[in-house]
């Protein structure tokens, strides 16, 4: 797989870790179990943006950053061919996970993402909710023999520890 360019909307307040999957795994998400580190990513800044926000008229502050993927091997759940093989259906990709998350049963997203792991997939590709473009989430990153995630701060804007928000 080529480099790809990719966004993540962070809270600020997280900025200063933006290959961090801690946030993810202390919730969980709707291809990652609670516990299980995970990235989410998209192709699109604007969709970055959107993914971040339940309402947008209460716009939360959010710092987007870019990133370069590189030699990721990615699920690709858009595409209908691959499918049938994984038994993924309409109602598995569009499955309730946060009620799984609450209840602590196993998603039917949790468990595809754990079966495509297995199988030597980094992650995998999905429709965003909001307006169909290309969300990526990665359960294995910049580990040998994972894909590769490199931030883009040419200038060094991002913190570089929570200082700023450590109250005195």
């Amino acid at each position: 797989m080529p480099d790809r360019i990719l966004y993540r909307a962070h809270s600020p307040r997280y900025a200063y870790a933006p290959l961090s999957g801690a946030g993810a795994a202390s919730t969980g998400g709707r291809w990652n179990a609670p516990g299980d580190e995970a990235l989410y990513l998209t192709a699109d800044p604007t969709t970055a943006i959107l993914e971040t926000q339940p309402n947008i008229d209460r716009f939360k502050p959010v710092t987007l950053v870019s990133y370069v993927l590189s030699d990721a091997q990615l699920f690709d759940t858009r595409d209908p061919a691959g499918h049938p093989s994984w038994g993924i259906t309409h109602d598995l990709l569009t499955a309730d996970w946060y009620t799984h998350a609450i209840e602590k049963t196993e998603a039917p997203t949790w468990a595809l993402a754990k079966r495509l792991a297995s199988n030597g997939y980094h992650g995998l590709s999905y429709a965003s909710k909001h307006n169909g473009l290309e969300n990526v989430v990665l359960w294995s990153w910049n580990r040998p023999g994972a894909a590769r995630l490199r931030v883009v701060d040419h200038d060094r804007r991002l913190p570089r520890d929570d200082r700023s928000w450590s109250r005195n």
